[in-house]
């Protein structure tokens, strides 16, 4: 995605449908001067990122946005590229698309129909494919000659630039449920779709140019997400007074012998992103070693007895607790999760903790406070109780059931991370890194959300403030690391989420 705004709305084919009327209604009631203004928007995307392509093809439907192919034709023969449509349908253009589609054949650019979808012939001497296909409106598999051209463009191999939505992907869940055209290039007109945002639909986008069209001022239709690529302007930056109690104290329950590491990581990630003081409470076996990792956190054996009650006293002066991290799966880890999940504080349940929710998740619908719940896509599956695979072909549909099945807010982690709240409040994060591909990531992440609740924040704001945060601490490593691996400890290192006292973040 190409985010230059720190955050942008996300809207799915009923609201994108909902602008274009509106604006059209203002606009006089034709949608001609929308059609235009989209393909010239287009066509110069065209030519900044495919300069090289002399020879275009457009192949397009006969819908509105076989409209908007039409007219790119036109635009781009006249400057002087060699351009012909290839036309997939059994039905004539009619209103708007016809009007483009009678201007592009006035203007000299070739026409060959091809109602059977047998397209490939037609492609041979191309440097680029233009798909105008289908629609942000078209939901389903694609079928007949639709999927017949869909599938010939796989297949030859060539640059795609996508007018909207690659078509084959839906525009409001992102899924594919047949052929779909894989994109270099996605010109989103006038707002970024859902379906460009969230995987599979994401991964066949390609770069995703959101360019404007004339969209009126007074259209006023609300986004179904809010795309965030920046959590600075949702988090307050931390005043020159106060303890470090008010700047926010976080618990941090977890690891077992053999994973020391992943509450360390808790604690520093918290710590870096702005809690005035950390408590880790883990198992009296590995105490020691924990202690010889942080420096700047308190680190407290938890006695094998009594689980409840010192779980209760360590909380107290907690504003935030993250259950989970190396937390493990022996016998008895239970009364710890059961003791934890009844605290009367924002919680964070990470890890291993999920683990132990999943076999009783009416756990987490009893709590009252704000709970944010971080699971992968294996962590989700096992919640679920659906397969892994089910959960990359439906993402929207598994963080909707997450927070049904849960009633807590849901980050459903991946390259399109997900935070949706019990009340329908969608968040997506803009960017990606695959340096958080690491070991302890997710650790860093929910030390992050875990300061968020601790500095007053509601547990969605936390949690996708904390996902935008992780993702640019990885971006920032991977610059300044040119050439090497980044690790955990580099998330924590390059964190920028909330100011201190004399910081300019």
């Amino acid at each position: 995605m190409d985010a230059s705004k720190s955050q942008f709305p996300v809207y799915d084919a009923a609201g994108a449908k909902a602008v274009d009327a509106q604006a059209i209604a203002l606009l006089g009631g034709s949608g001609e001067s929308l059609m235009r203004s989209a393909a010239a928007a287009a066509a110069r995307v065209v030519r900044g990122h495919f300069a090289r392509a002399r020879h275009v093809v457009v192949v397009a439907g006969s819908g509105n946005n076989g409209g908007d192919g039409y007219e790119v034709a036109r635009l781009l023969q006249a400057r002087g590229r060699s351009v012909r449509i290839v036309g997939v349908s059994a039905r004539p253009a009619s209103g708007d698309a016809a009007t483009m589609l009678a201007g592009a054949i006035a203007a000299g650019v070739a026409l060959i129909e091809r109602p059977d979808g047998l397209i490939a012939d037609d492609l041979g001497d191309a440097d680029l494919i233009v798909d105008a296909l289908l629609g942000t409106g078209t939901t389903g598999a694609a079928t007949g000659a639709v999927a017949e051209a869909i599938t010939a463009i796989c297949a030859s191999g060539l640059a795609v630039l996508a007018l909207d939505i690659p078509s084959g992907v839906d525009a409001s869940t992102g899924e594919v449920l047949g052929a779909a055209v894989r994109a270099d290039v996605t010109v989103s007109f006038a707002a970024a779709k859902l379906g460009l945002l969230i995987a599979p639909g994401c991964e066949l986008a390609g770069k995703v140019i959101v360019v404007p069209i004339g969209i009126p001022a007074a259209v006023d239709v609300a986004p179904v997400a809010i795309a965030v690529a920046d959590c600075r302007d949702l988090l307050p930056s931390r005043g020159m007074g106060g303890s470090k109690y008010d700047a926010g104290a976080v618990l941090v329950i977890g690891g077992s012998v053999g994973m020391a590491g992943a509450p360390a990581l808790v604690a520093g990630a918290a710590l870096r992103a702005g809690a005035g003081v950390v408590t880790v409470l883990v198992p009296e076996a590995i105490q020691p070693t924990v202690a010889g990792s942080l420096h700047e956190a308190m680190v407290r054996p938890l006695a094998s007895s009594r689980v409840d009650r010192q779980i209760a006293e360590y909380a107290e002066r907690a504003r935030a607790v993250v259950l989970g991290p190396g937390l493990g799966r022996e016998p008895g880890t239970d009364e710890l999760v059961r003791a934890t999940l009844v605290l009367d504080r924002p919680l964070v349940v990470d890890a291993d903790a999920l683990w132990w929710v999943a076999r009783e998740p009416a756990l987490l619908r009893q709590r009252t406070a704000p709970t944010v719940i971080t699971p992968h896509a294996g962590e989700a599956a096992k919640l679920l109780g659906v397969e892994t695979d089910w959960i990359a072909e439906h993402r929207l549909a598994t963080v909707r059931a997450l927070v049904e099945t849960t009633g807590a807010v849901a980050l459903l982690k991946g390259r399109d991370t997900l935070v949706l709240s019990p009340e329908g409040r969608l968040g997506i994060r803009a960017l990606d890194s695959a340096a958080l591909a690491t070991a302890g990531s997710g650790d860093v992440l929910a030390g992050i959300i875990g300061a968020c609740l601790a500095r007053g924040a509601d547990s969605w704001t936390a949690a996708i403030a904390g996902a935008a945060a992780h993702v640019q601490s990885a971006r920032t490593a991977t610059a300044v690391r040119r050439g090497g691996a980044i690790i955990a400890g580099d998330l924590i290192e390059h964190l920028r989420v909330l100011g201190r006292p004399g910081s300019t973040l």
